[in-house]
């Protein structure tokens, strides 16, 4: 039993969430951020208003498909004859003349009702991760650091050996995503004023938004952020390069 006690108290769960910087031997404390988004998007700063707006739409909708969602039935011929007589014998003229067709509404099926609740829940919860998922993978702040120094002592210089800092809106002062600078790279979408950081062994990417942001703390066009960034990237020659690739790609495709 203490065996298994101390395996359990040594046993490490995998981490959910933000993780802080210090954590991942990581500090940018008075180092200036090469992008910074500025103003962030209307959805992006009221994104848990709208998740919560969401989801209480959504409980409303499965509340009322489960408990509320009816259908018309026909009452038996012996239920309607027998209600007809009832209603005419209490009024003073004839009933059931215009030829209505007596009834009342009851509860769908359970297997409809359960359906259609398990397709509002399911749509409701998506569109709250879609919110969120998105919110996290928009770039507000990044950084290039050289990575923790070697068992020499040396300071890591080269393109493989920084680390690029990431800040979403997701994250505080002191978190961030921190990944080898080799295992991403720039991408160019049709947004003139948009790029994308892709991600060599994860999934997804990162929007950068180039419009009002500030790049190596200056504020620029988009087409000279675009020029920047890449500049920083994969320096001087080879980022050229790309950017103009990237720009030929574009006039292309208009």
């Amino acid at each position: 039993m203490a065996t298994l006690l101390a395996s359990l108290k040594n046993l490490r769960l995998p981490h959910v969430g933000p993780r802080s910087l210090q954590s991942q031997g990581v500090s940018v404390q008075n180092v200036r951020p090469i992008y910074d988004c500025g103003k962030l998007a209307w959805w992006a700063k009221w994104t848990y208003f709208l998740v919560i707006a969401d989801l209480v739409v959504t409980a409303s909708a499965c509340e009322l498909t489960l408990n509320h969602w009816t259908t018309w039935e026909e009452l038996p011929k012996d239920a309607a004859v027998t209600s007809t007589s009832s209603s005419s014998s209490s009024s003073a003229g004839p009933s059931n003349e215009t030829g209505e067709v007596a009834g009342h509404y009851v509860p769908r099926p359970f297997w409809q009702r359960g359906l259609f609740t398990l397709a509002n829940f399911a749509g409701g919860v998506g569109l709250a991760a879609v919110l969120l998922g998105g919110r996290s993978r928009i770039v507000r702040r990044m950084w290039i650091v050289p990575a923790a120094a070697s068992a020499t002592g040396a300071a890591a210089t080269s393109a493989s050996e920084r680390l690029l800092v990431i800040q979403s809106p997701l994250h505080t002062k002191g978190q961030g995503a921190v990944m080898p600078l080799h295992r991403t790279r720039l991408l160019h979408t049709q947004d003139k004023t948009e790029m994308m950081i892709g991600l060599k062994d994860r999934r997804g990417h990162y929007s950068v938004g180039l419009q009002g942001a500030e790049v190596d703390g200056r504020k620029m066009s988009p087409w000279d952020a675009r020029k920047a960034l890449y500049t920083i990237w994969y320096g001087e020659k080879k980022g050229m390069q790309l950017f103009l690739n990237s720009a030929k790609v574009k006039e292309e495709a208009v």
